[in-house]
């Protein structure tokens, strides 16, 4: 097992992308590809998922990718090690990252880049994941850091969060429907009419919140279907199938010309839908306490 391919296998896993890894390690991408196959062969397992528009970590990947940053964080250690000024700064660090899918998070990888341009020598590895995986992770110590829903956190002390994201619940609705010429929302307003939801694994707060409000109204959800993810539960509200619910935070302005429909704020009494960056509080980690103090310097709550 060369160090030069374990580099090349840290590189594509941060990068999530042969293409981009083999362009910043200056190799052929058929080179690249030959030997992380190779060193898959070689631990006798598969360390990525590769699908024909995406590559992720499979679980053994990510077990991987963390033992092989120590590794090369001690093999840099020892090249240094007689270094007259031994500059820690240098050695590499790996921040693991999970986040909601659907939320719009071009703010997060902006955040991510400009980080990187003071610190090159720190990793950064992002996973979307669900809410409850999210909590999971971050405590098994899987994630470092997490962009979840606050009210997962309402009774963690141990856990450090900072409002990355203002969030409220939105309606999307299609654009002649009779609702769609009104500026707010109520549950009340909904009675009736047929419901698009996200699979509860993939939203559960958005699901079960919705389930109970209706129930406090008197009458039960007439959920018409269960959609994976945001684009295709949209994609049925222009087709005119039902209504659908979502995150403000999901809104990045252009969805009502992508699909086309009309999206109309929902009025509620829950206030813990902001999205939050957390952390442990006993996590240590150099870099990660950086990344974090960043977070705040360049966050407007």
């Amino acid at each position: 097992m060369k160090l030069t391919t374990l580099e090349y296998f840290v590189e594509v896993a941060t990068e999530g992308s042969f293409t981009k890894a083999s362009q910043k390690l200056y190799i052929s991408q058929p080179t690249l590809s030959r030997r992380i196959q190779e060193l898959e062969n070689e631990l006798g397992v598969e360390l990525f998922v590769r699908n024909s528009h995406s590559l992720s970590l499979s679980n053994e990947g990510e077990q991987f990718l963390t033992e092989t940053m120590e590794v090369l964080k001690r093999v840099d250690h020892l090249a240094h090690l007689f270094d007259q000024q031994n500059d820690q700064k240098q050695l590499s660090q790996l921040i693991k990252i999970g986040y909601l899918p659907n939320f719009n998070l071009g703010k997060m990888y902006q955040l991510i880049d400009q980080f990187k341009a003071q610190y090159p020598n720190v990793r950064f590895f992002v996973k979307q994941d669900t809410p409850m995986q999210l909590v999971d992770g971050l405590t098994s110590g899987r994630y470092d850091l997490v962009f979840n829903l606050a009210t997962y956190f309402q009774q963690d002390n141990a856990i450090q969060q900072l409002t990355f994201m203002k969030n409220h619940l939105q309606v999307a609705l299609p654009l002649k429907h009779l609702l769609s010429t009104k500026k707010i929302l109520t549950f009340a307003d909904l009675n009736q009419e047929n419901v698009i939801l996200l699979e509860r694994k993939q939203s559960p707060i958005i699901v079960d919140y919705v389930v109970n409000q209706f129930l406090q109204y008197g009458f039960n959800v007439k959920a018409t279907s269960y959609v994976k993810d945001l684009d295709e539960g949209l994609a049925r509200v222009s087709l005119g199938e039902g209504l659908a619910f979502l995150y403000s935070g999901m809104n990045d302005g252009s969805l009502e010309q992508k699909y086309p429909i009309k999206i109309i704020d929902l009025e509620t009494a829950d206030n813990d839908q902001d999205l939050v960056a957390a952390i442990q509080d006993q996590n240590d980690q150099t870099y990660l306490r950086k990344f974090s103090s960043f977070l705040k310097e360049n966050l407007i709550e």
